[in-house]
């Protein structure tokens, strides 16, 4: 049986959660299909900074509904950086079909 959006939005909806966790918690659901997404992708596809994901992403951490994982990598400028990824954990039901990268970038 194929997870619905109000089945995979249900672990939100029980939770007593601020309005812009929900926000960035449904379009993990909706837009993401379970991949790792980077914090910026994220904050573009909510209108916001990255900086004020923050408090929503330790919401949702708290609450054991979102996965996070800190790279060193290599940026843009060629100088060695932290980037966060953020997904779904694997028992979650994920609704979306798009590729992370096609529907957050």
């Amino acid at each position: 049986m194929n997870p619905t959006p109000q089945d995979a939005l249900n672990p939100a909806l029980a939770t007593a959660i601020s309005d812009r966790a929900f926000r960035l918690y449904t379009v993990l659901v909706l837009r993401t299909a379970g991949e790792w997404t980077a914090i910026p992708s994220l904050a573009a596809a909510l209108g916001l900074t990255p900086h004020q994901v923050r408090f929503p992403l330790s919401e949702l951490r708290s609450q054991d509904m979102v996965e996070t994982n800190r790279v060193y990598e290599t940026g843009g400028n060629n100088r060695k950086t932290w980037r966060t990824y953020v997904r779904l954990p694997d028992d979650a039901g994920v609704v979306g079909t798009h590729h992370a990268s096609e529907a957050v970038a």
